[in-house]
């Protein structure tokens, strides 16, 4: 079975289409392109939500299913995939909590607050005008 890579360097060089050329239409960097179709994500120094979305600008280019390969990305190559143990597949992260005695500002203090400024404001414009 063929890597996400491969399939992308397949496509590509079926079109007939240098990487530099890709590169132009797509605006993704060559080396970027490079290390896609080496199989090497890791070495693209970008969040895995950036690397998904060039992976399906690219296979569009390419003229593949680009849900397809957004979903092989996902699957083979994010890094949560990549650190989450099999076994905990279905448990969810926990909720944010709060830290007990953090600043928590409701929104009567807001309209308090953005009220005041904005009457300090008036006055000082009053007074030096």
């Amino acid at each position: 079975m063929q890597t996400l890579g491969e399939r992308l360097q397949e496509a590509r060089q079926r079109l007939g289409v240098t990487l530099r050329e890709a590169a132009e239409f797509t605006k993704i960097r060559t080396d970027y392109l490079q290390a896609m179709e080496a199989n090497q994500f890791e070495s693209i120094p970008l969040a895995d939500v950036y690397k998904r979305g060039f992976v399906k600008v690219y296979a569009k280019y390419l003229r593949l299913d680009d849900e397809k390969a957004g979903a092989d990305f996902n699957t083979h190559h994010s890094a949560k995939a990549a650190r989450r143990p099999l076994d905990a597949a279905g448990e969810e992260e926990p909720a944010f909590q709060p830290v007990a005695g953090s600043l928590a500002v409701n929104r009567d203090t807001l309209i308090y607050v953005v009220g005041g400024v904005a009457l300090a404001g008036l006055l000082i414009w009053a007074f030096f005008r």
